[in-house]
């Protein structure tokens, strides 16, 4: 049966009705500057933790004029703040809007897939962390393998079909703060992070003679910090950046590459998604933002991002072949039907033991 589509503000009585609104979630747990200050009243500070989201939490529905609590048949536990959504069901004698079911925005599908006459690789891989004091043999023997100067004849074939290699974030450590080291730079003194860039210059040098290689910038990078992030420039590799197979590209990653297109992020709205929900699987939370059609829509109210006023670049309008995040604590991937695949990327040792193993 058809049912009218109303605003919240025309919204009367027990009408059965959809509404289209964004949801906001109400968390007690949120971190939030008023609730910091509030220490200075004597008043009980926030808890420390990594997740935000307790049973109590509830949903609303929000739209240009007013909010309205929702129950029902929709699960605070997740859903995010930000999420378009469209709403049927009734309000309640309480002034609670009853959710009998939900949807969300369209995506159109993703263009058909090329044929291609040979096979073609794609390498995804991020978390160098490089300035840790676990050494750079992994990642040596990672170039080495892509290169091909090990492996049999095998394995140098099938890297010698590698394409594209796509770095994802994190290639600079998170530099631990010392608390005997002055927050300011001496005239003889200098970062751990410019020795960290030089090293990865070094890498990336050694990498761009074989293969074009595209390197995102992460959460631990030397780039801005505010999503979209831009690139990370070019003067911070100098050798790297004298061949034309090296590109320093944004974060989020949104490429085609003979045909396939690629979208991937750092792994940052991943992280945000997984502490303000109960999504706890990245491949789950990866899923939940391509039927959310949006990439982040927890920013800009949890996940630091620009401040966009007319448009929002983290929509998703078209399902991408491949989406992928970095950073993540595993590795894994999922074929969701035959629109598109999702992958999570682990750190470099993560990478090297799933390409030795398959």
């Amino acid at each position: 049966p058809s049912v009218t589509v109303k605003r919240l503000c025309d919204v009367t009585g027990s009408e059965r009705v959809v509404v289209i609104g964004t949801i906001f979630k109400h968390m007690e747990l949120h971190p939030s500057i008023l609730k910091e200050i509030s220490e200075e009243h004597n008043l009980i500070p926030q808890p420390v933790t990594e997740e935000y989201t307790q049973e109590d939490d509830f949903l609303m529905l929000e739209d240009d004029l007013q909010r309205v609590v929702l129950c029902g048949s929709i699960d605070p536990q997740i859903h995010v703040t930000g999420v378009n959504i469209a709403v049927l069901g009734y309000t309640e004698e309480s002034g609670k809007f009853f959710v009998e079911d939900y949807c969300y925005s369209y995506v159109d599908e993703p263009d058909i897939l090329p044929s291609l006459s040979m096979d073609k690789y794609v390498l995804l891989i991020s978390g160098f962390g490089l300035g840790k004091a676990d050494g750079m043999f992994p990642l040596q023997l990672l170039i080495d393998l892509i290169t091909g100067q090990v492996g049999d004849s095998q394995t140098q074939y099938k890297f010698s079909q590698l394409v594209r290699v796509i770095i994802a974030g994190n290639s600079i450590g998170k530099e631990d703060p010392d608390p005997f080291k002055s927050r300011f730079l001496t005239r003889k003194s200098k970062s751990a992070t410019v020795d960290s860039i030089r090293m990865l210059d070094d890498f990336m040098s050694q990498l761009v003679t074989s293969v074009a290689v595209d390197i995102m910038p992460g959460e631990f990078d030397p780039a801005n910090h505010l999503l979209p992030q831009q690139p990370l420039h070019p003067c911070m590799f100098p050798k790297s950046s004298k061949y034309s197979t090296f590109n320093v590209v944004t974060n989020p990653y949104d490429a085609t590459i003979d045909g396939v297109r690629f979208l991937g992020t750092s792994g940052q709205n991943v992280k945000t998604i997984s502490a303000y929900s109960k999504i706890s699987d990245p491949l789950d939370t990866l899923q939940k933002t391509l039927d959310w059609a949006h990439i982040a829509p927890i920013a800009p109210d949890s996940l630091n991002s620009y401040p966009y006023k007319d448009e929002d670049p983290f929509i998703l309008s078209q399902y991408p072949h491949v989406y992928f995040c970095g950073n993540a604590s595993t590795m894994g991937y999922r074929f969701s039907g035959q629109f598109y695949n999702m992958a999570q990327i682990g750190s470099r040792e993560a990478v090297l033991k799933f390409i030795l193993r398959t």
